[in-house]
């Protein structure tokens, strides 16, 4: 396959727009697909797991390939929802473009700004697709004026729609001045209809002043000529749009196959190939730059943009081929991991099923099976000639489960099925509160998390329940209480168990953790009890008098005691440390403590000042406020409590367009009304466990 005649590509929209149908489309019109699959029947090629069809959404980036006027076209279909952005920064990572899908109705949501902040963010050449102008309220010239300003973009017109919304019937190419009607996907040559005459003239006449200013000659024909050919015309446009200077924009509708075709074609003529867009930049494993050229004679190199468990043929792994020529079989090595990995059975994805080929080229999507340790994000190259190609930072999660195995056998098999989805979906995070011992399950918003639970039960048959995690409160006292006594003394017949100690208890600055300090004076304790008696303390700490969480920032004193040589034990002194500590602890005005988290949270300022007042009913405290570009950035301290599901909210408050870290601060003190309620929650919990 020649390189200069692969085009790759990543769809890019909000949830709904129609880009999954737009790639299925593609896929019928272009011969590779006999049937036209429809994402509402569930019939797609592309969105093949159940949770994908269930929900009718894209969930797991699908790739497939096709071939137009001789160019062969590799794309990749991720997920438009904002619950599965890390699939779609992974996918823009692998593509050399992007093509921005929109709904003429309502052309850019929060989402479509998220996605194309990918766009910038890789430097991707871009065109637009303005989809579903069939529908009511559809309008091309608003859509176009949406995008320039919510996107910041030179949008730049190359279709115009002829008709509107219901009459909506075909398009005109503005490059050669051709009109086209569609019935059943068929293009028809027309006149250009009076009714857009003068509209399509003025677009024709700024896409020349477009292509003219890219390239000084071509700028110099146009002043003398005042016309350029079509070719002169997709000469310029396309240096425009390599150098990210403006966005093309075609028009159709996929549900009445309209203007499919002109835009197959502005893939091909305005979107460069892997050698138009020029080596690739990456790091040796020293962490000097180097780069690599997209030539088939190069050393090898190839990103790992996404992997897939399947039961039945194992690990996955979806890349991209950066360099050189990767053949059907062989060794090749990973930088990342440092090691080599011995591969087969090479071969082009096509939705679910996979066509083996014998090479691949830059530019070509491909799956290598059974790799054995290779991950998303890992580079494979040459071993003569290492390259690494930095994986982006992917979302970070922002709501979090514990996930409670419904039986034994669920327990058994959890740790393997969570690891393994772990690999597919690396924006997943996966720990274990030692603490509470839940297994805890981070993600990017409530359908990734209920997706991934689907397919836990799916894939690997483990079923769980969900919940919010324990808190992690703790306790600690306010008063200092001196001379402290407790005896142990226990007599069953034979050796018996004597300890007695003495302590004073303080209570520490918040934050300083335990403090345990010996100072006995003469002989009354041996001093190789003093070990036994910290452990003692230690031990009570664990357990607080109030609701039995664990006891922070006191400061014991052990200061004297008596001892009996006969019956005295480090057991004995344990005990008598551990309920000298319990005693003492109940008469220095214990109270609760609640985990205090810092928020910094990115929202738009016409929402800053209802974000702030939900701030202050949650008992948060707002540190301070920063202009950040176009959005406010807001510092706060919120307790966790009140902040678990603040993802959720958060997007209800905002419409989606705000962000947010957490990050844990410090602990503080819990108002008493509500310190009452843990407390009896607790005691009732630890009553319930006892029957």
């Amino acid at each position: 396959m020649e390189v200069a005649k692969i085009r790759n590509l990543v769809f890019l929209s909000q949830s709904g727009a129609g880009k999954t149908s737009l790639a299925e489309a593609m896929l019928y019109l272009s011969g590779k697909t006999k049937k036209l699959g429809r994402v509402d029947d569930g019939s797609t090629i592309l969105d093949f797991e159940p949770e994908e069809q269930n929900r009718k959404i894209t969930i797991s980036t699908a790739c497939h390939h096709f071939p137009w006027k001789k160019h062969e076209i590799f794309f990749l279909d991720p997920p438009g929802d904002d619950n599965f952005n890390a699939e779609a920064k992974l996918a823009a990572w692998a593509a050399d473009n992007a093509l921005l899908v929109i709904e003429a109705t309502d052309p850019v949501k929060v989402q479509t700004e998220k996605v194309f902040a990918f766009v910038k963010e890789f430097g991707l050449p871009c065109a637009a697709f303005v989809n579903k102008l069939d529908r009511e309220h559809a309008d091309f010239e608003k859509a176009l004026s949406v995008m320039e300003e919510r996107l910041e973009i030179r949008a730049v017109p190359v279709a115009y729609p002829i008709g509107k919304e219901e009459s909506f019937r075909g398009v005109v190419d503005l490059i050669n001045m051709k009109a086209y009607e569609f019935e059943d996907g068929k293009a028809k040559t027309i006149d250009i209809p009076s009714e857009v005459a003068d509209r399509v003239e003025e677009l024709r006449a700024s896409l020349i002043e477009y292509a003219a200013e890219s390239d000084d000659e071509l700028l110099e024909k146009f002043l003398e000529e005042g016309e350029l050919t079509p070719e002169e015309i997709v000469r310029g446009l396309k240096k425009g749009i390599l150098e990210g200077r403006f966005v093309p924009v075609s028009c159709g509708s996929v549900a009445k196959l309209i203007g499919i075709q002109p835009l197959l074609d502005l893939i091909v003529n305005f979107l460069p190939s892997p050698v138009e867009r020029g080596p690739r930049v990456g790091k040796t494993p020293d962490g000097e730059e180097t780069e690599r050229e997209p030539n088939p004679e190069a050393p090898v190199s190839a990103i790992i943009f996404k992997t897939f468990m399947d039961p039945y043929a194992g690990r996955l792994s979806f890349c991209r081929v950066i360099s050189g020529t990767l053949p059907a079989e062989g060794t090749i090595f990973n930088p990342v991991r440092e090691i080599k990995e011995k591969y087969a059975n090479l071969a082009i994805p096509e939705g679910k099923e996979h066509k083996p080929v014998n090479e691949a080229v830059p530019g070509m999507i491909c799956v290598i099976p059974k790799l054995s340790e290779s991950k998303t994000g890992d580079t494979l190259c040459d071993p003569e000639a290492p390259v690494i190609f930095p994986m982006p930072e992917l979302p970070h999660a922002v709501l979090t489960y514990a996930l409670h195995p419904k039986s034994r056998s669920d327990e058994e098999k959890i740790g393997a099925a969570l690891a393994k989805l772990q690999e597919e979906d690396p924006s997943l995070l996966i720990t274990r509160d030692e603490e509470s011992r839940e297994i805890l399950l981070g993600g990017l918003g409530q359908i990734h998390i209920e997706a991934t639970i689907e397919k836990l039960a799916r894939k690997y048959g483990v079923n769980v329940d969900l919940s919010l995690p324990k808190i992690p409160y703790r306790e600690t006292i306010k008063k200092p209480r001196e001379g402290v006594i407790y005896r142990h003394k226990k007599q069953t017949g034979g050796r018996g168990q004597f300890a007695e100690v003495h302590f004073h208890i303080y209570p520490l600055p918040r934050g300083a953790g335990f403090e345990f300090v010996e100072t006995l004076v003469g002989m009354n304790v041996p001093r190789n009890f003093v070990p036994a008696v910290e452990k003692g303390v230690r031990q009570a700490l664990e357990k607080g008098p109030l609701a039995g969480y664990p006891v922070v920032d006191v400061k014991v004193q052990f200061y004297d005691g008596k001892s009996h040589e006969v019956d005295s034990s480090d057991m004995a002194f344990m005990i008598a440390a551990s309920q000298c500590f319990k005693k003492g602890v109940q008469e220095c005005q214990p109270v609760l403590l609640e985990p205090i988290m810092e928020l910094e949270i990115e929202v738009p300022e016409d929402v800053m000042g209802d974000v702030i007042g939900d701030i202050n009913a949650r008992r948060g405290k707002v540190l301070g406020m920063e202009p950040k570009g176009k959005v406010q950035v807001i510092k706060a301290h919120v307790p966790l409590a009140e902040v678990q599901r603040y993802a959720l909210d958060l997007n209800a408050i905002t419409g989606g367009r705000g962000t947010f870290h957490m990050k844990f601060s410090h602990y503080e003190e819990v108002p008493p009304q509500i310190a009452e309620k843990i407390i009896a929650e607790a005691k009732a919990q630890e009553e319930a466990e006892k029957k």
